[in-house]
């Protein structure tokens, strides 16, 4: 029988959605961070529920020749990365065999999942970072979160992040404390700075910096901007971002820009692209390249298809489209993102495409035109089962599906297959390295 803060030699025979080993005690299912398939170890049992447990590492008794030692000294505290422990070529592996697993699990499908593309180099990769602030002991803090908490990860550097990011994060920690400025407190909803963005071109040699208040009075403001375009002149941008609301959501629905002007310039696949501070815009440079020329290829486009690109963000999937298709429509429900797109696509001289502001759900129905290709690249919640529905009124040839959640895209495969769709082909694109994260690029064809 399995006691909570019993000890217990194990062996690990699998791994979870989220990297975690997975071991049986009395065939007892108990879940263990950082633990890998094959190793045996000696682990505490730390919380037990009615069908399964969670346990700690306490000894690696015969090690997987696939682990290695993570590079950053936060990592085991830090919830940022889970699979740094892991060698590159097993977390690609790992990812493919989590996308087949749950598609066949959750949605029935059977299909052809390819060999996941990974980097040259997975790290420093991430061209935006979202860094909560506090006080400790009335030192100021930043950094990122312990796993499943909000407790806040005082960081030195950061291996998914440029470098330049960690150095700002130090700056932003220094100036708050000199300066002694009023940091939010999340259990009391005090304080004035909740924390900073940064978002970087593909180049990473130029910032915009976004300061999140919950007031639009922030008395250190022109001090700060100051002294961080002084010892940075790489930052191009500055914005002060007001959320006075008790959320989690980070960005507020008012601004203000203090430096420069609220947009950072980046090219991506040969275009040019403006990007406010607000805009959705894909975290992963190098692999935005990888997973874009994939779902092009599986667009097949000759220069004759109508093309509508749901959720389209600021345009980057629709402009690509564009060069090789005849129309293209842009459906896209923040309206910050729609004036970038459109901004983005007169930039690039490109008459064949236009964005429309709207929920796809509301749009997608009343659109007067029959599409030859549909691009989808929906939030983690995946796609709304009106949109779908209308996918299958619409007849569309070739569906291209763009997923950050391969869970909500096993359910929204089952509804296309069983409704006229054969699931051709899944490709998985490691846009989060040292992450258990899968995005992955779906070819559908009408039956």
């Amino acid at each position: 029988m399995v006691e909570k803060n019993g000890y217990y030699e194990v062996e690990f025979t699998d791994l979870t959605h989220d990297a975690m080993g997975v071991c049986k005690v009395d065939n007892y299912p108990i879940f263990v961070k950082d633990a890998l398939k094959g190793e045996k170890a000696l682990i505490k049992v730390v919380r037990m529920n009615k069908n399964f447990g969670f346990g700690r590492l306490i000894e690696i008794l015969s090690e997987s020749p696939f682990r290695k030692i993570p590079i950053c000294e936060h990592y085991h505290t830090c919830g940022g990365c889970n699979t740094m422990h892991m060698n590159y070529q097993t977390q690609l592996d790992f990812k493919r065999h989590r996308t087949t697993e749950t598609l066949r699990r959750l949605g029935k499908i059977e299909t052809d999942v390819k060999a996941t593309i990974g980097m040259n180099n997975p790290y420093y990769y991430r061209n935006k970072a979202i860094i909560p602030f506090a006080r400790r002991n009335g030192k100021v803090i930043g950094g990122l979160y312990k796993a499943r908490s909000h407790d806040i990860v005082n960081i030195k550097r950061c291996h998914v992040f440029p470098k330049m990011y960690s150095e700002m994060i130090r700056f932003f920690r220094s100036i708050f404390q000199e300066l002694d400025v009023s940091i939010y407190d999340e259990s009391t909803h005090q304080g004035l700075v909740r924390g900073v963005m940064f978002r970087s071109n593909a180049k990473q040699d130029a910032y915009l910096v976004t300061i999140v208040t919950t007031h639009p009075k922030f008395p250190e403001r022109d001090d700060i901007v100051q002294r961080l375009v002084e010892r940075y002149p790489h930052v191009l941008s500055v914005v002060q971002n007001v959320n006075a609301e008790k959320t989690n959501v980070f960005l507020g629905s008012k601004h203000k820009v203090l430096y420069g002007k609220d947009m950072l310039e980046d090219q991506l696949l040969g275009m040019d692209y403006e990007i406010s501070h607000r805009a959705f815009y894909q975290v992963n440079p190098a692999q935005t390249v990888a997973l874009y020329k994939k779902a092009l290829e599986y667009a097949k486009l000759t220069g004759e298809e109508t093309v509508i690109d749901a959720f389209s963000g600021i345009g980057t999937i629709a402009m690509s489209a564009a060069m090789q298709a005849r129309e293209v429509i842009g459906i896209e429900s923040v309206k910050d993102s729609v004036k970038n797109a459109t901004q983005n696509a007169k930039k690039n001289q490109l008459k064949n495409i236009r964005f429309i502001h709207g929920t796809v759900e509301e749009v997608l129905p009343g659109l007067e035109v029959n599409p030859d290709v549909v691009f989808m690249d929906p939030p983690r919640k995946g796609v709304v089962k009106a949109v779908l529905e209308s996918l299958v009124k619409s007849h569309v040839a070739r569906i291209v599906y763009v997923s950050c959640n391969v869970s909500t895209l096993a359910r929204d495969l089952n509804f296309l297959q069983a409704n006229g769709y054969n699931v051709l082909e899944v490709t998985p694109v490691d846009m989060f390295p040292q992450t258990a994260h899968i995005e992955t690029v779906t070819l559908l064809e009408k039956r």
